[in-house]
Formats: structure tokens, sequence, C-alpha cells
């Protein structure tokens, strides 16, 4: 089956959650995935590697099309207007998976399309080889470590989930050097190529004396995964660094910007706070290992005493 995801890698990550019960029973179990584009860029293909490496993958391209509707990009309650989820009319393409649209309002992934199951150990079926994990196995080996995913510059200022910035490069300094007195752990700060002018400009002037290491768009997807495979935990803007370490069994902390704060500065968009954590896998809610924290609701001395009551 030709299924149709969001571009984004934790986007697509939940769609594919579904996509092995999906093919099994509505086709012949094979799994052609296609993630939408509309401008086949770089930045839009980032998750095209990501999705190579599932063992059950035939296929990964480029579907040229938007997943919003015509109009306005939102809605009367500030949630994103996106084409139906379900059989395709686009050409090529037999289903449509987008869920974003229940998990921005609140809805668990479970139960969107409840008849197909869900895979909670979806990257059990990805591929590392030993090169994505050796950076890793040497810093666990030493001494332990955790890591840190800042974001993009527009999304800690103008335009993003901590717009504004509600969450300010000084809370980042403060986390970082609380991490370090209270458990030791070295920190790995990680991101691609867009995401570096933030921290180059905004951060790591801050942290020089902290020594974090960076990893910040040295390292390809695959490798700052299985790097993340050996964390003792993540810090996480919201994105698909902290959801696919959940995947993976990793404790993660993930922002997400508080109800009413539009994300947006051009339009009200706002999603349920509940959406931060509507992926995650029922076993890591259970054990404490998602920790779901609002920007503006929660302070560096917070994130690390959370993180310290949970024994991460």
């Amino acid at each position: 089956m030709r299924f149709l995801l969001p571009q984004g890698i934790g986007d697509s990550v939940w769609g594919m959650t579904k996509v092995q019960s999906m093919a099994k029973k509505l086709g012949d179990g094979h799994v052609q995935i296609f993630l939408n584009s509309q401008f086949v860029d770089g930045r839009e293909s980032r998750a095209v590697p990501f999705i190579s490496g599932f063992k059950f993958v035939s296929e990964v391209g480029q579907y040229k099309t938007g997943i919003l509707k015509s109009g306005s990009p939102v809605d009367e309650n500030g949630y994103y207007r996106y084409i139906d989820s379900g059989v395709s009319n686009l050409s090529g393409i037999d289903y449509v998976l987008i869920p974003n649209a229940p998990l921005e309002r609140g809805i668990r992934l479970e139960n969107w399309f409840p008849e197909f199951e869900t895979n909670w150990k979806i990257m059990d079926e990805f591929n590392f080889n030993e090169q994505d994990l050796r950076i890793g196995r040497v810093l666990s080996a030493q001494s332990g470590f955790c890591v840190f995913y800042l974001g993009s510059e527009m999304s800690n200022t103008t335009d993003g989930h901590n717009r504004g910035p509600v969450w300010k490069p000084e809370d980042w300094a403060l986390l970082g050097r609380l991490v370090q007195e209270h458990l030791d752990l070295k920190i790995v700060v990680v991101g691609a190529d867009y995401d570096r002018s933030y921290w180059e400009n905004c951060v790591r002037p801050l942290v020089k004396a902290q020594s974090w290491m960076d990893l910040v768009g040295q390292a390809k997807i695959s490798e700052t995964f299985g790097l993340i495979r050996s964390a003792r935990f993540v810090v996480s803007f919201q994105s698909g660094i902290g959801i696919v370490a959940e995947y993976m069994g990793i404790p993660a902390a993930l922002f997400w910007r508080a109800k009413g704060d539009s994300i947006s500065p051009h339009f009200y968009l706002s999603f349920e706070e509940k959406m931060n954590g509507a992926w995650s896998p029922p076993e890591m809610l259970a054990q404490g290992k998602h920790l779901a924290l609002i920007y503006g609701k929660h302070s560096s001395q917070d994130v690390i005493s959370q993180i310290l009551e949970r024994g991460w």
C-alpha cells in the first residue's frame, strides 16, 4: 500500500505506528511511504532518510501536495484544517494518514483508527548500524550523558512553540548547570543545520564553561537517534527528537506551548496541552518516562526537580 504521511519526523513516525496493521488488513502487507512536500527542497526532505531506515518499508519518496484544505489554514477554534485521513483520492496514493489532526485536539493515538493496531515498538523496526551507535556507546561508557534539542532560531523567537521567547537561552544554560551539578552528566546538543544559528548565537555563548558537546548539524538522523539510544534522557523543544526517543524507551521531557497562546503571530493557532503525551506509549506514561512541559509554566528548577524525582 502507498501511504501519504506528513513530512516531519515526529509527524511521520506517528503515522508509521499504524501502517503495518493497515497494510496487512487492507492490502498485501507491503508498505510504501510518501511524505508530503510542496517544494521538494532540502528541508522538506529531512524525514526521507529516517523513514528509509525502517525494515518493513519498501519505498520512500516525496509527493508534491499540501496537507491543509484550501482557504483559511485554521478553523474557528485555532486548529489546523488538515485534509481528511482515509482512503485517498490522490493519484498513486492509497491511504492518507494525518495523525496531527486528532493529536492536536488531545485525542490519544490509539483512539485514532482504533481498528488498526498501534505499534508502540515501532523503533524496534529501525535499522541502526555500528556507526550510528558508536558515539553513544563511547559517551555512555565514559560517564553517561543526556541530550538537549533546542530547536531553530525562528521557532524560539518569532514563530513557533517558543515564540516570544517564553523559555530563554538563559533557561537552557541554567538547566544545563543543574543537570551537571546534580547528575554529573555530559550534555550533548543535537539538531539539524537550520538549528545551528540559535545554538551558536543565543545559547552557546552562555554555556562555554559547561563544555556541552556540539553535534548540531554534524550527524545524520540515524546517528542522532543512535546516540539517543544510549542517553539517560532527552530534553527537547517540541519535535521528532523527543518523540522518537520515547519510542526507543528513552525518558524525554518535551516542551509545548500553553493552550490559548497562539503558536503563530499571523493567525490564532493553538493545540490542546494534552497533545504533549497523546502520542506517548502507555508504558512510558506508566513508568513516568514522559515529562510534559509547557512554556511559561515550568522553570529550569521544575525540570531538574522532576527529573530527579523520577529517577532518570
